[in-house]
């Protein structure tokens, strides 16, 4: 619905300002969602080190435990760019609203390899690929690895944990529990990648993936 009615209206505004404005109404919808949900009692939020979020470039790294993890993260972050779905490109009701977001399609990670480049935003990315398994050890792929060591750039990394646990790979959407459930979100301090950078980036990237395996199974504990 937001798409069908906001891309004709972006397109009226300047050509430089667009990508801005387009992420800062998923922002503002993203934020108004859940401030919607919290006043129907459907959930609580517990946020800590939100202002290590408030930077214009950069990259977060997040364990992905629910379906709306991108939601509470996309309302913390003003001008998050994000890497979706190419199938949403080839949808005609979302392709030019996600144009002009600047959103990145999971089939083309070129720019995001390219140390000539920024992100465009503060780049948010689910290392595991898709939500976590809970009692299982995490697995990470190596793509959120090989931008930090290509781009040169320390990773901010936030830990998500929701209780009780709903909106899981072994919960439907439909299946709401019994309570009111509590996002728990928690921005670290920058894990610093120099170390691996003296070592050639494939080699580099499987020793920082193993290492953000630990690092995140162990903060989210799971």
């Amino acid at each position: 619905m937001i798409p069908a009615i906001a891309t004709p209206v972006l397109y009226l505004i300047a050509r430089d300002k667009r990508q801005n404005a387009a992420r800062k109404l998923v922002h503002f919808s993203f934020k108004s969602f859940v401030y919607i949900m919290r006043g129907l009692g459907v959930l609580r939020w517990d946020i800590k080190g939100e202002e290590k979020l408030k930077r214009q470039n950069g990259l977060v790294l997040a364990n992905h435990p629910t379906l709306i993890d991108v939601v509470f993260l996309v309302a913390l972050i003003p001008n998050a760019n994000c890497v979706v779905k190419e199938r949403l490109l080839r949808n005609p009701a979302m392709r030019g609203f996600i144009s002009l977001t600047g959103y990145i399609p999971n089939n083309d990670s070129t720019g995001l390899l390219d140390s000539e480049s920024d992100f465009g935003g503060l780049l948010v990315v689910f290392p595991e690929g898709t939500r976590s398994t809970a009692g299982q050890p995490l697995k990470m792929q190596r793509g959120a690895a090989n931008i930090a060591i290509r781009k040169k750039t320390n990773i901010t990394p936030v830990i998500i944990q929701c209780n009780p646990a709903t909106l899981s790979k072994q919960h439907k959407w439909y299946h709401i529990p019994e309570r009111t459930f509590t996002v728990s979100i928690t921005v670290k301090d920058d894990i610093n990648i120099s170390e691996y950078l003296d070592t050639p980036a494939t080699l580099a990237a499987r020793h920082l993936t193993k290492h953000l395996e630990q690092y995140f199974s162990q903060e989210a504990k799971v």
